[in-house]
């Protein structure tokens, strides 16, 4: 009888000599090692064989289940884990047989997947899978793509014979970088189509498909085979509470909150500790302006801390109190609100999105620049420039300039983005020449850092001498130099080029440069580059309106309006501008503009709500006034300000934010004192 300690590994490869090793790195202590390849050409069965793998070459049959099924012809061992080449088993080996050392009466064990989305912490996904097995004959694999064998396992023993073991497996695939180099997407639905062909009505196929359809951007294709699929999936499904996850998840995005919240409440009977499908419902709440409805959902959400579900990191957790302290917020509950940013903090003390929250509730609780700066520095304890980096962008979104040029040690500024960052905190505290001196230093490697940095540089020169010095860009690409001279020189002696190719280009980079400087509070510099075109003045007044000059975007507005040359999201911008000053009948004819052209735009449709609504309001209540019995109308003017207040909600208008709001609330237009000469 064989040792119950041997442990094999499986895997499928095919062109995976980038990921390969590192893989078998992690499980180089097997007792064997095989390896299905099914149609190499990089030498990924080279790599497989010098870490002493059994190679077995096989012709790719578009099933990945017929794959794994020949791996379990060749297996010699009593154990039996499987993976791809782009995971790696974190504890290794040694940690499989700790666990197998003590196991009695267990077919399989389900390892815990994190599924790496992105750079940072919170884009993980996390989902239990079989993935540890015992090589008894009968046991198969099934389904051409996303293969299992746990159906198989549990047909012939039970499903009381597998457990859940406390083992963790990294998966890279899914990173936008590997999901593009392997064509995996084109690749999916290729399978797919095949396994729908023989079998319309699979409800696993259906699902996939509609992943497939989500990730090449087919969103309306996808909401067609997922909502097949949980039609022909049972409750029992494993994957079913997945599928009505990722359904309501695509609705949103595609602003279907009534259809989401509907399925969700119908769900979450089925699946009530699926934290993620509270956290949605609370989504979809939201989104209807129903903020204490939503609290409650997000409060659900916190309540449900376990692993039988696929999960989004931190949903249980510091994603729902962060959508609490959000929601707090926008009720004017601010110190609520800062505590609940302050429970996520204690679980993601990076969490940007929390941090910025924390900040913003302290400022709006009237809590001075330093002591949010220091209180920010106790929370995150800074090491890496990664946290730096994040605190600088804090301070610099509430506009605590003075306060991230403090934050900062000098080794830092050797980290590209804290270097940018500090420089636009520079800029915004009027110490142009003090930024030229870290942008005009090579410290840029790519394209789009160096193009900032010239635009940037451009900038200063213009508010430090009204033009651009010869020498200004002298360690900026030439062809960054050639364009930033070309249309300072225009624009001084006050005409266009006569070639259209170049009236073109310069246009773009006016109106990108306008965009930077108004960002940065340099309207002198930003002004001026309107006189280039049509298109840059409007712009220009976007960018007024974004960044809270308010009346100054107006002026521009109403004149373009007059002109003609206004388009749908100024229009939308100017239609913001008269429902806020009470002239609800233009606004209203401006937000009907947009329906016509944009019949389904929820923004619209709910502005031009409001403003029929405040009308009716205002009709109400002059009757009210000359009515003898005011009370005829109570009823009917309460039902329009509830739903006046529930609309409001919805976050259809523009919201200012950080220092934004603190310019939207200055008593002044000319409120940038650094703007001026000295």
């Amino acid at each position: 009888m064989m040792d119950t300690r041997l442990i094999g590994v499986h895997i499928i490869i095919k062109n995976e000599a980038e990921l390969l090793p590192d893989c078998l790195e992690s499980v180089k202590d097997a007792d064997e090692l095989i390896i299905v390849d099914t149609g190499s050409v990089d030498g990924s069965d080279e790599i497989a064989k010098a870490y002493g793998a059994k190679v077995i070459y096989t012709e790719w049959t578009h099933s990945f289940a017929a794959s794994r099924n020949e791996a379990l012809l060749h297996a010699t061992t009593d154990w039996i884990i499987y993976i791809d080449a782009d995971e790696r088993l974190v504890g290794g080996i040694e940690a499989v047989r700790t666990l197998l050392q003590d196991t009695k009466n267990t077919e399989a064990f389900t390892v815990l997947i994190e599924n790496v989305l992105g750079a940072t912490l919170e884009d993980r996904l996390f989902h239990r899978a079989v993935r540890i097995f015992q090589n008894r004959k009968g046991f198969a694999f099934h389904g051409a793509i996303h293969e299992d064998i746990g159906p198989s396992i549990i047909d012939k023993c039970g499903i009381a014979s597998i457990q859940d073991a406390p083992l963790h497996l990294l998966h890279l695939g899914y990173l936008p970088q590997q999901m593009s180099s392997k064509n995996k997407v084109a690749r999916n639905e290729a399978i797919l189509k095949k396994g729908l062909a023989e079998q319309p009505s699979h409800p696993f196929y259906l699902y996939h498909m509609g992943i497939t359809c989500c990730q090449s951007g087919r969103l309306e294709e996808a909401v067609e085979y997922m909502s097949k699929a949980l039609v022909h999936a049972a409750n029992s499904a494993s994957f079913r509470p997945t599928l009505v996850r990722d359904l309501v998840k695509i609705r949103i995005e595609r602003q279907e909150a009534i259809p989401s919240e509907m399925l969700l409440r119908q769900e979450i009977r089925t699946y009530p500790d699926y934290a993620d499908l509270h956290f949605w419902l609370g989504q979809t709440l939201e989104m209807q302006g129903q903020l204490d409805a939503s609290l409650e959902s997000f409060h659900n959400a916190t309540t449900f801390q376990n692993d039988r579900y696929v999960t989004e990191a931190g949903i249980s957790g510091y994603r729902s109190f962060y959508k609490i302290g959000e929601i707090a917020a926008r009720l004017g509950r601010y110190e609520a609100a800062a505590k609940s940013f302050y429970q996520a903090i204690q679980e993601h003390r990076t969490y940007h999105p929390a941090l910025l929250g924390i900040a913003e509730a302290f400022r709006q609780l009237n809590v001075a620049d330093p002591e949010i700066s220091s209180l920010l520095q106790t929370l995150v304890q800074p090491q890496a420039s990664s946290q730096y980096s994040t605190i600088a962008d804090v301070l610099y979104q509430i506009g605590a300039f003075q306060e991230l040029i403090a934050s900062i040690p000098s080794h830092m500024l050797e980290d590209k983005a804290i270097r940018m960052q500090y420089a636009m905190a520079l800029i915004q505290s009027g110490l142009y020449a003090e930024a030229e001196s870290l942008l005009t230093k090579d410290a840029f490697s790519s394209d789009e850092d160096q193009e900032q940095a010239a635009q940037l540089l451009y900038i200063c020169q213009r508010q430090l001498h009204g033009h651009l010095q010869e020498t200004a860009l002298r360690d900026i690409p030439e062809r960054l130099c050639e364009s930033l001279h070309q249309l300072d020189r225009y624009l001084q002696l006050g005409g266009l080029s006569d070639n259209d190719e170049d009236t073109q280009h310069l246009s773009k980079l006016a109106c990108s440069l306008i965009r930077q400087a108004v960002y940065l509070q340099c309207l002198q510099t930003a002004e001026l580059l309107t006189a280039w075109s049509d298109d840059c003045e409007l712009v220009y007044a976007k960018e007024l309106y974004r960044l809270g000059c308010t009346d100054q975007a107006a002026e521009l507005f109403i004149a373009m309006l007059h002109e003609q040359r206004l388009d749908e999201e100024g229009t939308f911008m100017i239609g913001e501008i008269l429902f806020d000053k009470g002239h609800y009948f233009q606004a209203a004819e401006l937000f009907e503009g947009a329906l016509a052209t944009q019949p389904d735009d929820p923004k619209a449709r709910t502005a031009a709500s409001l403003c029929y609504l405040q009308l009716a309001g205002d009709n109400l209540r002059q009757a009210a006034a000359k009515s003898q019995d005011r009370q005829l109308f109570a009823d009917d003017l309460a039902k329009i300000d509830g739903s006046i207040l529930l609309l409001n909600r919805t976050g259809w208008h523009t919201e200012w934010t950080g220092y934004r709001r603190r310019v939207r609330n200055e008593a002044t237009r000319h409120l940038l004192v650094h703007d001026s000469k000295e």
